[in-house]
């Protein structure tokens, strides 16, 4: 029978940070909770949306085809935080995430003419990232939870090496599972290993 683990919970992540202080666990988040575990919850969002900001392999959409609105905007969904212009596009853009829109950074304009694919980094919830990503959030949010309630030297210290660590792991799994190429991995590089060639005389 092969051996089943549980995956950290928003309530283990945040019964981790508060040991990291000395206080007790609760069994619950929700409701009327007290200083220190909404400080413990504010502080893992934080860091939640800060971590998958850096765009992974697990919440990088490739190729999403976004529709025009009735104002010619391309709107983005609301936990989309950055997107890039698909490779499989045919559309030459230069485009980038402004308040909830495709931006044109070259014509300095959010209308567009058409639909356009793009690939994007969204924003997940916490319960449904691989369990090395929460690692990371929960050490790295812990540092931060601690520094801020405590500011022990030495406790900060124990935290960051942790952070490291987890650190270490996700960007290993993470290259791992999306097969990173030199070559091909990025959108700058595919622009520039496949642009037409120059004619010589």
């Amino acid at each position: 029978m092969a051996f089943r683990i549980t995956p950290t919970s928003e309530l283990d992540a945040v019964n981790t940070l508060l040991s990291i202080i000395g206080e007790a666990p609760v069994n619950s988040i929700t409701g009327n909770t007290g200083v220190d575990v909404a400080l413990a919850i504010q502080i893992l969002n934080e860091v939640n949306v800060e971590v998958q900001s850096r765009g992974w392999h697990f919440n990088t959409d490739i190729n999403i085809k976004v529709n025009l609105d009735d104002d010619s905007k391309l709107p983005l969904a609301s936990n989309v935080v950055s997107c890039d212009i698909s490779k499989s596009s045919t559309a030459d853009r230069n485009i980038c995430y402004r308040n909830g829109y495709v931006y044109d950074l070259e014509n300095h304009t959010d209308i567009f003419t058409s639909d356009l694919f793009v690939d994007q980094v969204t924003i997940q919830k916490f319960d449904q990232l691989p369990e090395v990503i929460r690692k990371l959030i929960v050490t790295r949010a812990g540092r931060k939870f601690q520094a801020r309630v405590v500011g022990s030297t030495e406790l900060q210290g124990f935290t960051e090496i942790d952070e490291q660590l987890a650190l270490v792991d996700a960007e290993r799994i993470d290259a791992s599972t999306a097969d990173y190429n030199i070559l091909s991995g990025t959108n700058s590089v595919y622009s520039i290993i496949n642009r037409p060639r120059r004619r010589t005389y």
